[in-house]
């Protein structure tokens, strides 16, 4: 693989996870130093809110309803809620170097092998260790309630979500362009906003937002046919980031009302409005202010990040737990809080642990080419 940022030339090699560059090798394409910063901290915001501290056993969001100050707890999380739509941004932006026009579907199946052998082989053993841990007796319809779960209720859902807006954005491609088909895809998004947000008789999860995330790939492939990050970086930094600072400060407004004075199960809810303009002001305060290639150290966000999607919630789901129940009674302590201060410092501790453990188990499985997971 040969790279170059600027305006020079990058080869780019047919391997690639989701958001990743996917061309042929003969091709020539620009190199954007800001894709890899957006999707590394990206990946750090998704491992982050999906490691959750202690619960006596409750839904998450009414735990949060005892614990003093939580608002310090909610203004954390919020900080990273622009995680997801950012991939699916990235994605978008990425598409847009292809060349498409011949054979779209092509592109698409080639795309699904990439995708789904890792994907399906890590959602089978996910499934197969839940129902072993958690079933006593065999029970057909207890199986398909955690089939339904892992699919729809835990990080898996995004792959599955992801080819879907991949298939409507390949067979629509030639729309691409234009701002009325841009329009309709944000009139899908905004009504999944009002029945998952905003509905007093229906409140849903992103998770199962099935169409509710296509206008957001449309817009990284927008973003990229127009041109835009070169005006974008005309921006100063200093601007974006203080409209960044905005609309953080208005999401935080928007989670407290809707975590005290409504009944919505996920105050949090990537498809707030707030939410939704956060996200995308956050990949143009990156684009205006990543000019040169970032130095990630021992990370390497173009070969992980798909890796660490897929296996960070065995961590969280199955070795963190475990780990809890065992430390609990050996050093009597109680890691059940509604101390804020020891909410934050578990989910700090258990964020570092998913986080880094997950890496490095990303790391094995590329360096002996196990689990079909693409090594570029």
């Amino acid at each position: 693989m040969v790279q170059q940022i600027g305006n020079k030339v990058s080869v780019i090699d047919d391997r690639a996870a989701p958001g990743s560059p996917l061309t042929k090798t003969e091709t020539k394409k620009t190199v954007y130093p800001f894709v890899d910063l957006v999707r590394f901290i990206a990946t750090i915001g998704i491992v982050f809110i999906h490691t959750e501290a202690p619960s006596p056993g409750q839904n998450f969001e009414a735990f949060l309803h005892h614990v003093h100050h939580v608002e310090y707890y909610l203004l954390l999380r919020q900080l990273f809620k622009f995680s997801t739509i950012c991939y699916f941004l990235i994605a978008g932006f990425l598409l847009a170097d292809k060349t498409l026009d011949t054979n779209p579907f092509k592109y698409y199946l080639r795309r699904l092998n990439i995708i789904a052998k890792p994907y399906l082989l890590a959602l089978v053993i996910f499934i197969t260790i839940l129902v072993i841990t958690t079933m006593h007796t065999f029970q057909s319809q207890y199986v398909f309630s955690v089939i339904k779960f892992a699919a729809f209720y835990t990080p898996f859902w995004y792959v599955p979500n992801y080819l879907l807006c991949l298939l409507i954005i390949v067979g629509f491609y030639k729309y691409t362009s234009s701002l009325y088909f841009g329009g309709l895809l944000f009139l899908i998004t905004l009504s999944y906003s009002y029945f998952d947000v905003y509905s007093a008789t229906h409140t849903g999860s992103h998770t199962t937002a099935l169409f509710g995330f296509v206008f957001y790939m449309w817009l990284g492939v927008y973003i990229k046919k127009s041109n835009l990050v070169e005006k974008i970086k005309q921006i100063s930094p200093v601007i974006t980031g203080a409209i960044l600072l905005l609309l953080f400060v208005l999401c935080n407004l928007e989670t407290h009302y809707l975590f005290y004075h409504t009944h919505t199960h996920d105050s949090l809810n990537t498809l707030r409005i707030s939410n939704q303009l956060y996200s995308v002001a956050f990949f143009v305060f990156i684009i205006s202010l990543c000019t040169k290639k970032p130095n990630f150290g021992i990370f390497n966000p173009r070969k992980e990040t798909y890796g660490i999607y897929l296996y960070h919630s065995f961590f969280f789901f199955f070795v963190i737990p475990y780990t809890e129940a065992w430390l609990s009674p050996m050093l009597n302590i109680n890691l059940v809080s509604y101390n804020i201060y020891h909410l934050l410092a578990i989910t700090f501790i258990n964020f570092i642990i998913c986080y880094l453990a997950s890496t490095a188990f990303v790391k094995l499985l590329l360096r002996f080419k196990l689990a079909y997971l693409p090594n570029m």
